[in-house]
């Protein structure tokens, strides 16, 4: 029995070709550009984003890397993630190496209704764990409507 696929079109042919060529790119020169200090590669850091009823929780894993490899900060509505990784120290010869090492970063804009006195961080087991509490909504407010005894004057 013999398996037939239909051809799709030239159009699909470039773009299915693309991303065996992306995988190649990103094998060589890393998973982002270079940084333009020491030509170290910065790479992508991948993040998850949960929201809860009263927070944003951000996770990104960053395993292998000291807690003081990592630096989170808040800066005019943008959370800033930075993480510098070492590349493995070893005594002999290197024959194949594919964990990724060198400056991994960050920028997200947070909601505006987050309260960023709030923020804070952990690193427990290579996973940068951050909290971003929602700031708590103003809520409608009765205003009574007092009523004065005196007669109004024609």
């Amino acid at each position: 029995m013999a398996i037939t696929t239909r051809w799709m079109g030239p159009g699909f042919d470039l773009v299915s070709g693309a991303h065996p060529m992306d995988r190649v790119f990103e094998q060589f020169f890393g998973y982002g550009p270079r940084t333009e200090e020491g030509g170290t590669p910065t790479h992508a850091l991948p993040i998850d984003i949960v929201e809860t009823d009263d927070a944003y929780e951000l996770y990104a894993t960053v395993a292998g890397v000291p807690e003081d490899g990592v630096e989170v900060t808040f800066d005019d509505g943008m959370l800033n993630l930075a993480v510098k990784a070492v590349p493995f120290q070893t005594q002999g010869k290197l024959i194949r190496q594919e964990r990724p090492w060198g400056n991994w970063s960050r920028k997200l804009q947070l909601p505006k209704g987050v309260d960023s006195a709030g923020i804070t961080a952990e690193f427990n087991n290579g996973v940068l764990a951050v909290s971003m509490p929602k700031a708590v909504k103003a809520q409608p407010l009765q205003i009574a409507i007092g009523v004065t005894d005196q007669a109004v004057k024609s």
